[in-house]
């Protein structure tokens, strides 16, 4: 992407600079490598590609969350998903390395390595955002935000705001450490995309409050819910994903992109030295996020990545490990190398240790590629653990595992909360609170209120608290359904998401129900 020659009219985004800022915003999902071998997801977050040979820019705690003091599960390699398509999700197509980081910043740089598909990157020529000057932008100025927050689907999500001012942070020197802004920033969001009106990069959407010790506002009263003419505390909470939130400048990225190799038209050595004082922080080569071992020279398959979605060319879109109840097709995405043509092989699926399906064939693939193989049910596949192994001549070549409803293991959390009344506050008795099960939608649920559209449920005591029956997976998201004598009823649409490193037992916030 190149700046245009014309003069821009101050004004939002235009629809084709949209076009063109889209393809070069990826989704970072951070693989973990299973007992068998396989790749699944253990976070994900966003990043901007800003030089078309792959290089990357993101947030230092999507890239490598430990590197920031964060609890995190361990992972093995970091995966790159690009959209061709606005109304399409991003299908995982590289995997990228940490090439240079710095902590204090919160921001990493990644460069793509490899293609999922064994296929040589050398030669690439990515769409990518040019880097604008943070230092130029001002109040009231327009912003355009672009991500993968969690709250919004599995497609690219795009916001819009003003630049509402900034911030300085003590552990920095330079006069903006922060770009405040309006423009909605949720979890999942964090390392993406924020230009100006012309469509250049000036920031990164970093965190949900702009600024230290701030504690950003998930949930605030907004609206004259009780219709007493005044907004106050005695008004439902209503959910805004932080009031105002933090981008950190491009400017502050600068050193740290140029250290890792990032080509920056117009910014001299001298400059970048000059920044790199003003933000007051050395920059870091590499990660200690190390490549992931092959399976060895004499290996003829990659590892397996399992998902409800391939795009045109095979590519899986939404890796994970634990799919939904009532899932009705999977596929197993590998490379393949050094394969012969004619060569006997075979396919076997099992569940909970039983074998369901076992097909032999002839190799007839080629060489060296990709493979996505299918698994389906028109009824859907029954709940429970399941094995692929592939293999030929007796000897196992690839094999991965994957859960359909939920896998027993020791990643649940013991979940606690309350439900009060909205306008006095207090704890209301016998309330229902269900949690539907991951990919079950809230509306199918009040349609047909179906108890196997459940994953658990809870009634509240005397004083309003719950809790639910079963522990629940963490990483997932599960709609959420409140009902009680003389309240209104509350659906929520994806409204309690676990993250991956919440505690084993955890307390929600109080929810509000309106009388009925």
């Amino acid at each position: 992407m190149a700046k245009h020659d014309h003069d821009h009219v101050h004004g939002e985004i235009d629809r084709h600079e949209i076009r063109e800022t889209l393809p070069a915003v990826v989704q970072i999902i951070a693989l973990q490598k299973k007992m068998f071998g396989n790749l699944s997801s253990a976070w994900t977050g966003s990043g901007t590609i800003v030089d078309s040979r792959g290089y990357i820019l993101t947030n230092c705690h999507v890239a490598n969350p430990r590197a920031m003091g964060m609890r995190s599960p361990a992972a093995n390699r970091l995966g790159i998903a690009v959209c061709e398509r606005s109304d399409e999700p991003p299908a995982l197509t590289y995997y990228a390395d940490i090439v240079a980081q710095s902590p204090e910043l919160d921001l990493a740089v990644l460069k793509i390595s490899e293609r999922i598909d064994g296929k040589s990157i050398r030669g690439l020529k990515l769409p990518f955002v040019p880097c604008g000057d943070s230092d130029d932008i001002e109040l009231g100025d327009d912003l355009s935000i672009f991500g993968f927050p969690g709250i919004g689907g599995d497609t690219v999500t795009f916001t819009s705001g003003n630049v509402s001012g900034f911030t300085k942070q003590r552990a920095v020197r330079a006069r903006r450490a922060f770009i405040k802004t309006d423009a909605t920033i949720a979890g999942g969001n964090s390392g993406g995309t924020a230009v100006d009106h012309e469509g250049y990069l000036v920031g990164v959407p970093t965190q949900a409050a702009a600024g230290e010790g701030i504690n950003p506002v998930d949930a605030r009263p907004v609206v004259d819910t009780n219709r007493d003419g005044r907004v106050d505390t005695r008004d439902t909470p209503m959910a805004i994903g932080g009031f105002i939130n933090g981008l950190r400048p491009i400017n502050l990225a600068k050193p740290l992109m140029m250290e890792a190799g990032v080509k920056l038209k117009g910014v001299s050595a001298v400059k970048t030295r000059q920044a790199a004082k003003a933000a007051g922080n050395t920059t870091k080569r590499g990660s200690g996020l190390r490549k992931s071992a092959g399976r060895g020279a004499t290996s003829t398959m990659g590892d397996m990545v399992f998902s409800q979605r391939v795009n045109r060319q095979g590519l899986p879109i939404g890796p994970n490990e634990v799919f939904p109840s009532r899932t009705k097709q999977l596929f197993a995405t590998f490379d393949f190398n050094d394969m012969r043509n004619g060569t006997k092989w075979e396919q076997t699926w099992t569940h909970n240790g039983n074998i369901v399906s076992q097909q032999a064939d002839k190799w007839k693939n080629g060489p060296r590629g990709r493979l996505s193989l299918a698994f389906a049910s028109k009824q859907g596949l029954p709940d429970g653990t399941y094995h692929l192994a592939v293999s030929s001549k007796g000897a196992v070549l690839a094999e991965g595992d994957f859960a359909i409803g939920r896998r027993q293991n020791d990643n649940d959390t013991e979940l606690s909360g309350g439900v009060v009344d909205a306008r006095t506050g207090r704890g209301i008795s016998s309330a229902l609170v269900i949690a539907l099960k991951p990919g079950i939608r809230v509306n199918d649920f009040v349609r047909t209120q179906s108890p196997d559209m459940a994953y658990t449920s809870a009634k509240t005591n005397r004083s309003g608290k719950f809790t639910f029956k079963k522990q629940l997976p963490r990483g997932q998201a599960y709609g959420l359904v409140v009902v009680a004598r003389g309240y209104q009823d509350m659906a929520i649409e994806g409204g309690l998401r676990l993250a991956s490193n919440i505690p084993e037992k955890a307390e929600m916030q109080p929810i509000p129900l309106q009388k009925g």
